[in-house]
């Protein structure tokens, strides 16, 4: 579990700047005039589009990081086995 987590938190830390600076955030914003009584309503939305791929590109680094993670393990279990397993001849 704190594989996971660390990797998610790690895909959030890294991925969300990036994407912030890769993909750019459009606000959409427009006005709409003597509505309901009313003069001048702005409407803002959100980029969805934004949105989409900057959770693309956090599970895709926070995969990429999980896979590094485990491989790292992998390989500092190997080594501690064949140091073992030669000091205790």
């Amino acid at each position: 579990m704190k594989k996971f987590f660390g990797s998610l938190f790690g895909g959030l830390v890294l991925g969300l700047p990036l994407a912030y600076w890769w993909i750019g955030y459009d606000s959409i914003t427009y006005s709409q005039f003597n509505l309901a009584g009313v003069d001048e309503v702005i409407v803002r939305e959100m980029d969805f589009d934004f949105v989409f791929y900057a959770s693309l590109l956090v599970v895709a680094i926070a995969a990429a990081l999980f896979i590094f993670w485990s491989w790292v393990e992998k390989k500092s279990e190997e080594r501690f086995y064949r140091n073992d397993s030669g000091n205790s001849k």
